[in-house]
């Protein structure tokens, strides 16, 4: 089990970044290496994501849905998908919130576990706290950017990526 515990702070106010972190379209362009297509029936989108884990790039497919609640600006995204080899599968959850920071911009935080099952679990598992770590910053500074902002602060650790 690989925990998740990020949070960065944008400087934009809420109402920017919300609109921007609730769509998953506009996340995926935040996120190097993943892709979104359709969306299904019931909601849920076909995605990919290619990571690297030191000499190994792994890309996953699978299925994301999202739950949004945009009164309290917080959501849960749920993935679930294997490896293109098939070997390794994976199950995410990951709760995310935007909100206020005192003025200094929007607090972006998100907590969850990824289930890693397979072939490469041993070797995504063993990776996965410098690779969340270096995701979670492009991605903060992407959103920033996209959010019309200049600079972001690097992400705090707030309990640390835990495998």
């Amino acid at each position: 089990m690989i925990g998740i515990h990020e949070s960065f702070l944008v400087p934009a106010p809420p109402r920017t970044v919300w609109p921007v972190i609730s769509d998953p379209r506009a996340v995926v362009e935040c996120v190097p290496g993943a892709s979104l297509g359709e969306q299904q029936e019931d909601g849920a989108f076909d995605a990919s994501v290619a990571v690297k884990f030191g000499p190994v790039k792994v890309t996953f497919h699978g299925r994301v849905t999202l739950e949004l609640d945009e009164a309290g600006m917080t959501g849960r995204m749920t993935a679930r998908g294997r490896d293109n080899q098939g070997g390794t599968r994976l199950t995410s959850t990951t709760t995310f919130q935007v909100a206020d920071d005192a003025g200094s911009g929007t607090r972006v935080s998100a907590d969850g576990d990824v289930e890693i099952s397979g072939n490469l679990a041993g070797l995504i598992e063993g990776g996965a706290p410098l690779v969340v770590s270096r995701m979670s910053k492009e991605f903060a500074e992407n959103l920033a950017k996209r959010c019309g902002s200049a600079g972001v602060t690097a992400p705090a650790d707030t309990g640390g990526t835990t495998g």
